[in-house]
């Protein structure tokens, strides 16, 4: 097998979301077990998850990838709380519109 694990996705979603960065940057993607989150009631949340699989000549280019689609995560969650101006409610930093008065 010329293809190995790069990333195990949390589910089919970011699956998904993890295929699309890669191949936008030219990478070749399999993915292996994204049917599985059908059966999501009756199994454990370590069976639904999603191997991402790339070229073993493309692994290091598609780590390097991945750790800065992982920084970005990381950085999105740790934005300042912000309070709105029309209902006074504190809000996350990754929310564009307050929760409770959606403005």
């Amino acid at each position: 097998m010329n293809f190995l694990k790069v990333y195990k996705a949390a589910n089919s979603n970011e699956a998904y979301l993890i295929k699309g960065i890669l191949e936008n940057n030219s990478l070749n993607v399999k993915m292996l077990g994204e049917n599985l989150s059908v059966a999501m009631g009756g199994l454990p949340l370590e069976v639904i998850q999603v191997d991402i699989l790339v070229h073993k000549e493309d692994y290091e280019q598609a780590k390097a990838i991945l750790q800065n689609y992982e920084k970005k995560i990381k950085s999105t969650d740790n934005r300042k709380k912000w309070i709105c101006k029309h209902c006074s409610n504190y809000n996350p930093g990754s929310f564009e519109i307050c929760w409770n008065c959606t403005k």
